[in-house]
């Protein structure tokens, strides 16, 4: 349930729904509502997914920086991990 900046009342379970109707003012919370939109866009459908996954990578990066990381060198390993994650799909079609 969602009370937009109108005090329009929405109930819905559809996270593209919700995305849009949200005031964000978080950089990161930001980049999942866009990545929300053109999951929905794009495909149609997903948009749950797209949040909980970018959720937890977010997560798991703020662990990594909390055991004295820097920044970039998350990135660099996430960016590894999605090559990989691609040349094992690649892999198995």
């Amino acid at each position: 349930m969602i009370i937009n900046y109108l005090e329009k009342l929405f109930v819905t379970s559809d996270a593209a729904t919700m995305m849009q109707e949200m005031e964000v003012q978080h950089p990161a919370a930001k980049l999942l509502v866009l990545a929300s939109q053109m999951q929905e866009r794009e495909i149609g459908d997903g948009s749950n997914y797209v949040i909980v996954i970018a959720g937890e990578l977010l997560k798991q990066a703020s662990g990594l920086l909390d055991l004295g990381l820097h920044p970039s060198e998350v990135i660099k390993g996430y960016m590894k991990a999605s090559e990989e994650a691609i040349k094992a799909l690649d892999g198995s079609c």
